[in-house]
């Protein structure tokens, strides 16, 4: 059936590009990608998302244990 013989004129025809080429056309993908970039910046600015609001200083480290 892919045979243009059987195609119709007017017809769609099939894309011949890899999907990985096509794959940047769908909105899902940018949906995911902005997403994505969104956690990976969260993530680099608040240094490992080691910053917590309201956490309470330790107590500093004897240099001699008793």
């Amino acid at each position: 059936m892919n045979d243009p013989h059987f195609q119709q004129h007017g017809g769609p025809h099939p894309t011949h590009r890899p999907a990985w080429k096509r794959l940047h056309h769908s909105p899902f993908f940018w949906v995911a990608a902005f997403f994505i970039l969104a956690a990976m910046t969260i993530y680099v600015m608040t240094d490992n998302l080691a910053l917590r609001p309201g956490r309470a200083s330790q107590r500093p480290v004897p240099v001699l244990a008793p």
